[in-house]
């Protein structure tokens, strides 16, 4: 659960295999805020992937993919447009 009245940018190491934005209960208070979440891929083992709890939006509904490499680095940036309404770009995939 991400805490939006805390931080502005998230680092997220994933763990191997299924991940999950869960539901958020801070955003309310902070529509406009923009900010990225860091997505880190395990360094050994399979990859993690990310569901997304359904106040988390993505364009067009297509979620999120992410690298798949060890130690993969990619970048989401978003926006809290309002309460239960948290917009994520597109993913910046495997920084290095």
């Amino acid at each position: 659960v991400l805490d939006y009245d805390t931080y502005q940018n998230f680092i997220i190491t994933l763990a191997s295999g299924s991940n999950t934005l869960a539901a958020p209960t801070t955003e309310a208070s902070q529509v406009g805020q923009s900010g990225v979440i860091i997505f880190i891929q395990p360094s050994s083992s399979s990859a993690g992937t990310v569901s997304l709890h359904g106040d988390y939006e993505t364009s067009e509904g297509e979620g999120i993919t992410l690298s798949t490499a060890a130690n993969a680095v990619d970048v989401v940036p978003y926006i809290v447009k309002a309460a239960s309404s948290i917009q994520l770009g597109k993913v910046q995939l495997a920084f290095s």
